[in-house]
């Protein structure tokens, strides 16, 4: 097994109790894939210029969770697989994991497009992170297996693509210095929005449920938000985000408090 000399941090995994690894060895993952019923496919890399896992491992080596990508010319990347070990659900580990890759693959490897293959009832949750009904496949990946099935539906990340209002979208925390900061870097925020009316879900750290209850004016968003930590204890306030768009049309969300500012800032990914 070759180690991918990359960094990729996430204290919202770190707090959890794992630590991140990267490997390109199927055999590191194998037993978390079998145990969730996922295999990889014969023919599955062929074409690959490169096939990495992010790997959220126990104290003692094993393997919590696992997204594992590869990446193929012209700018693109296929997610062949998401699993989480039935012992870590519920946590948000998932998902963590998850925007720690899309961001890297954006970011870092300067993908355009990152295409999945999921089954059709998981097709809404993948639709919160941007993703879309590909209809059309690069030539490149038309045969891959990761696509074959009955039931499977292809779907794309396309990024440079404007989107409109935060309904069904999601946003992982990259920026936190606000007076008691409880909530750590790589949490995950699920937006939804109904006309000028904005409500989120998040946790993280020692945040067990966040709700957050806000209204739209123009580019910015006046919030209330109210949480409870793992250990019982009640939290809530208010604030002011004000939202910006990047050149690649996904949205910041930027909070700046005081003279001598504390600030958060959530990124789409």
């Amino acid at each position: 097994m070759t180690m991918k000399a990359m960094q990729i941090e996430n204290a919202n995994i770190a707090s959890l109790g794992y630590r991140l690894e990267t490997a390109d060895d199927v055999d590191r993952v194998r037993p978390l894939l079998d145990a969730c019923g996922l295999q990889v496919r014969e023919g599955q890399f062929d074409d690959a210029d490169e096939q990495t896992y992010l790997v959220a491992a126990t104290p003692a080596g094993g393997v919590a969770a696992a997204v594992g990508w590869a990446l193929y010319n012209g700018g693109a990347s296929v997610i062949h697989s998401l699993s989480v070990a039935p012992s870590s659900r519920g946590g948000g580990l998932g998902a963590s994991l998850l925007a720690s890759t899309m961001l890297h693959l954006r970011e870092e490897q300067g993908v355009e497009n990152i295409y999945i293959g999921v089954h059709r009832r998981l097709a809404s949750y993948f639709s919160r992170l941007g993703f879309v009904g590909a209809e059309e496949l690069p030539e490149s990946l038309v045969d891959h297996p990761i696509f074959e099935g009955e039931f499977t539906q292809a779907m794309a990340r396309r990024y440079g693509v404007e989107r409109h209002g935060l309904d069904q979208s999601a946003f992982c925390l990259i920026h936190n210095t606000t007076d008691d900061a409880t909530l750590p870097v790589g949490s995950v925020f699920w937006f939804r929005q109904s006309s000028a009316v904005l409500e989120a879900q998040y946790r993280g750290g020692r945040v067990g449920r966040g709700q957050l209850l806000g209204a739209m004016e123009g580019g910015t968003l006046r919030f209330l938000w109210q949480a409870c930590t793992t250990k019982g204890e009640l939290m809530r306030g208010d604030g002011e985000i004000h939202i910006s768009t990047l050149d690649d049309g996904r949205r910041e969300l930027r909070e700046t408090l005081g003279e001598d500012p504390g600030e958060l800032l959530l990124r789409e990914f």
